[in-house]
């Protein structure tokens, strides 16, 4: 127990764990939280896509900072024609230029040889010598010779960069504020004012007349914004009015669609297309269901290569010095699951946000719709009142009440519609 107690106290973790006994011991529920303003898919977005943003990002951030991630060995020289001197390397010189390699080929790029994937002779996929002359002349059965043409008849081999490697430590930071930025919109729009009536519906009355008196207060608020709505609904205005938070709410919900779209899209435009069928479109879908029978390289080793090549040039002794070496990414071995991770959340995020769109637009956009669900979500009975006053407030009230009926308790939301209808009905007809 001492050498615990030590080590917390070396490795200054005790005022981490004061930190964490302090919030566990006077944090107390906030009824803010237990109030939601979007539905399941908007939250889906905001809360879950930028939680495992944050998470990755914070998983390869420590992988960065504790481990190794590219390891540069056997460069060598590759000399002219006219190059006659001879460059003798010292161990003390090798390991210099081995760490000046791994920052070039860091800062400078690397590559892989498209070609060299799906070749059994190749020890390592997408790595072959550039230099290489594959073709070889065969003797066939009939004494026919198939021969070769001249080495600068065959068409050179393709390089994939390799240039996403040091910049993927800010990919997550950047996608979870994409997914945090129209959450952010949301707040400032308006709409969080509800949130406000919600939270004093919620709370516990300490005497049983207190409920009516906030209930009260709940109907009077809306009667303030469904009369703005209703006054000047004959005005261009009123109806921009009566409709801006359909407008706003469904605007949002094509926003998240759109950037889950967009960012699977750059996401396969930065691991390069020059693949051909291997791309990070199908990369869930291929690593599931290959087999690696065929003697083809595995998905994941064209995507996030484990080795790739670097070719160094710099001025040296003998003017300007070409080297080439390959470098070890270790870190593409933890990278290619988070990818795989972050494919599947992706795939599941574009399927939530286009039923999300969709559903937005078929039930607020068919009052009839939306008042069905109103009623089923909050168990108030039909009636004549209540559906006039529902069908005139327009999509934006209709909005309003939606959030509310999804968050208080249906005996408060019921009293809290006969308010509603008293102080609102004579505005409808």
């Amino acid at each position: 127990m001492h050498l615990f107690n030590g080590f917390v106290y070396r490795m200054g973790l005790y005022e981490i764990l004061q930190a964490f006994a302090y919030v566990s011991k006077n944090f107390k529920t906030n009824v803010f939280k237990l109030v939601s303003t979007d539905d399941f898919f908007d939250s889906w977005n905001r809360g879950f896509m930028v939680f495992v943003s944050v998470l990755f990002a914070i998983v390869i951030l420590m992988y960065h900072w504790l481990f190794e991630v590219i390891n540069c060995l056997d460069f060598q020289y590759v000399a002219n024609q006219d190059d006659k001197l001879q460059i003798q390397v010292t161990p003390e010189v090798a390991f210099n230029f081995q760490k000046f390699a791994e920052e070039y080929c860091w800062s400078a790029g690397m590559h892989v040889i498209k070609e060299a994937y799906d070749e059994p002779a190749t020890p390592f996929p997408g790595i072959i010598p550039e230099d290489l002359y594959s073709c070889m002349e065969v003797q066939l059965n009939n004494g026919g010779r198939i021969t070769c043409p001249s080495k600068e008849d065959l068409k050179p081999f393709t390089r994939v960069p390799v240039k996403w490697y040091p910049v993927i430590i800010f990919y997550f930071w950047i996608t979870s504020a994409l997914f945090y930025f129209p959450y952010r919109i949301y707040k400032l729009s308006g709409l969080q004012k509800v949130k406000d009536v919600i939270v004093m519906l919620q709370l516990r009355p300490q005497f049983a007349n207190d409920l009516p008196y906030f209930i009260n207060r709940a109907a009077k608020w809306l009667d303030r914004e469904f009369s703005g709505f209703l006054e000047n609904r004959w005005t261009v205005r009123g109806a921009v009015l009566r409709h801006w938070y359909f407008i706003l709410v469904s605007g949002l919900k094509f926003l998240y669609l759109l950037i889950s779209v967009v960012l699977l899209i750059l996401t396969n435009k930065m691991f390069n297309p020059h693949h051909g069928v291997h791309s990070y479109y199908n990369f869930g879908y291929s690593y599931f269901t290959q087999d690696g029978s065929d003697n083809t390289t595995l998905i994941e080793d064209v995507i996030f290569p484990k080795m790739v090549a670097c070719h160094v040039t710099r001025w040296g002794t003998t003017g300007i010095e070409n080297w080439k070496g390959m470098c070890v990414l270790a870190g593409n071995v933890c990278y290619q699951y988070i990818f795989l991770i972050w494919w599947c959340c992706l795939m599941l995020t574009i399927t939530f946000n286009v039923i999300g769109f969709l559903s937005m637009m078929l039930f607020e956009l068919s009052p009839s719709s939306s008042y069905h669900r109103f009623l089923g979500s909050t168990y108030i009975k039909d009636n004549r009142q209540l559906r006039l006053v529902y069908n005139n407030i327009g999509s934006s009230g209709r909005i309003i009440l939606r959030i509310i009926g999804n968050n208080v308790n249906p005996y408060v939301c019921d009293e809290l519609m006969r308010y509603v209808i008293y102080f609102t009905f004579d505005l409808t007809k």
